[in-house]
């Protein structure tokens, strides 16, 4: 895999959970870990059903859609419970997707989070329809050692997800892509759209 592979980190704003209707999604283009080449955002619905096809949109209509090899989300809900179909989103835009999560979700504590919404049965399905999550273990650039849990679809095989986590973390376990993006994300906090 290329030292200078593009690849675009995706994560929400903050939002006022009693105010909020939607949330802004950003994302964040970086070549390897150092350099960053655009940012795109768009927004969805807190709990809707519209993530999926709006970070796919958001994707497709930029001018990097050809350049990028990844696309890596920090899990497959956005917005609160905004559920992102993985095989769908790497369906629609033909680049592989990777969820980053940093510990493994326990299945009980999901299901009481979804439990308030009312069609928490349909989001707690599409959740567990996307790939399994797998636990990889590599070294950033700085050579310390990473464990992360993983989603993938798009890549030919777990060593090539491993290759592209060490290519673009830098000091920290989490790409560089999506560590900005959710900086920037969280600089929205008392944002209400």
């Amino acid at each position: 895999m290329k030292e200078n592979i593009r690849a675009i980190g995706i994560d929400d704003s903050a939002f006022l959970r009693d105010e909020s209707t939607k949330a802004f999604v950003f994302g964040v283009i970086v070549r390897g870990h150092t350099l960053v080449e655009g940012i795109l955002r768009t927004d969805v619905e807190i709990d809707g059903w519209d993530a999926t096809d709006k970070i796919s949109e958001m994707i497709i209509t930029s001018k990097f859609t050809n350049q990028l090899k990844a696309i890596i989300l920090g899990s497959s809900t956005i917005a609160a419970f905004n559920i992102i179909d993985l095989r769908r989103l790497f369906n629609q835009t033909s680049i592989p997707v990777l969820t980053v999560l940093s510990h493994y979700p326990e299945e009980k504590e999901v299901k009481q989070a979804l439990s308030h919404l009312a069609d928490w049965e349909k989001r707690y399905e599409m959740l567990y329809s996307n790939p399994n999550i797998q636990k990889i273990e590599y070294k950033n650039q700085i050579e310390r050692q990473c464990k992360i849990y993983a989603q993938h679809i798009g890549f030919k095989s777990k060593k090539e997800v491993k290759e592209l986590l060490q290519i673009t973390s830098f000091s920290s376990c989490i790409p560089e892509c999506l560590r900005l993006a959710d900086l920037i994300g969280q600089s929205f906090k008392d944002y209400i759209i």
